[in-house]
């Protein structure tokens, strides 16, 4: 009976402790009654500062939800200028964004202003045998072009086409010289040819390097180049010699810079295949 009376005992006390414990509780987080809550709480704020991922140095967090981050910022604003002059084949920036789509890469486009070049008339030559008697060649050229022999060692062929802005020309000479010419010796005629051509009325005058190459089934050596007249004209051009008996052969085929490649294929290469000396072939 005893037993029964004191585990009541022991029941009543431990509610009565237990009810003075949840009195004295408090919760530091949540105001009481009649307090205003403070400006930012240890639960639920954001911390002002963010600790650095390579050190100790606190770097402050960024607000994007308070309205005022402009998003143009992340932009870099030095861009380099390019220079109208210098804007041939190079890709232009995208313009500008508005801020709400600023933060991306800027991507490069094509140049929309860019003019568009005009194509270039289509040409055809028919080809025709040419005699050179002084120089005791025949070769093929371009038919209605105008033959002349301007002096006892060279031969010339001009496009009469007035609608070019450059008229095409073949030149071909036959000098004796006192030896048979090496390769070097041919470098320095080139190179020489070169310099004489630069001074007849370029004001840019870009040669490529000299390379062999067989002409009138000789060692040859040969070289191109790229020019702008005084005029603004553009010109091109390719220069071969080749030594042959002791006497030096010169061509040089020119022509307006657009067309290279149909005169070097057709106008060029037609000569090289269809020259004869003294009633021999003497193409490669």
């Amino acid at each position: 009976m005893w037993k029964r009376r004191m585990l009541c005992l022991i029941l009543v006390l431990s509610a009565v402790l237990l009810t003075a414990c949840q009195q004295q509780e408090t919760f530091p987080n949540q105001p009481r009654s009649g307090e205003s809550a403070p400006a930012a709480t240890a639960a639920v704020t954001v911390q002002s500062e963010s600790q650095s991922l390579f050190g100790n140095t606190t770097v402050a967090a960024t607000d994007y939800d308070n309205g005022s981050y402009d998003p143009a910022s992340e932009e870099g604003g030095d861009e380099e200028e390019i220079p109208m002059t210098a804007q041939e084949n190079v890709l232009t920036p995208a313009p500008t964004m508005k801020s709400e789509y600023a933060g991306a890469t800027p991507v490069l486009i094509d140049p929309v202003d860019k003019p568009t070049a005009t194509p270039l008339p289509t040409l055809n030559f028919g080809f025709i045998a040419y005699e050179a008697p002084m120089l005791h060649m025949t070769f093929e050229a371009p038919s209605g072009w105008l033959a002349e022999e301007t002096s006892s060692d060279t031969f010339t062929l001009t496009n009469p086409d007035p609608s070019m802005d450059y008229a095409a020309q073949l030149v071909i000479r036959a000098v004796p010289v006192a030896k048979q010419y090496n390769k070097t010796e041919l470098t320095r005629e080139i190179t020489g040819a070169l310099d004489t051509i630069k001074g007849a009325g370029f004001k840019r005058f870009e040669p490529s390097k000299t390379a062999g190459r067989v002409f009138l089934n000789s060692d040859g050596i040969y070289a191109n180049y790229n020019g702008t007249l005084e005029s603004g004209v553009k010109v091109g051009g390719r220069i071969i010699a080749a030594c042959v008996d002791k006497t030096l052969y010169i061509l040089h085929v020119s022509f307006p810079q657009g067309y290279r490649e149909y005169y070097i294929s057709n106008v060029y290469d037609k000569f090289r295949h269809s020259v004869k000396l003294g009633g021999a072939t003497a193409a490669n």
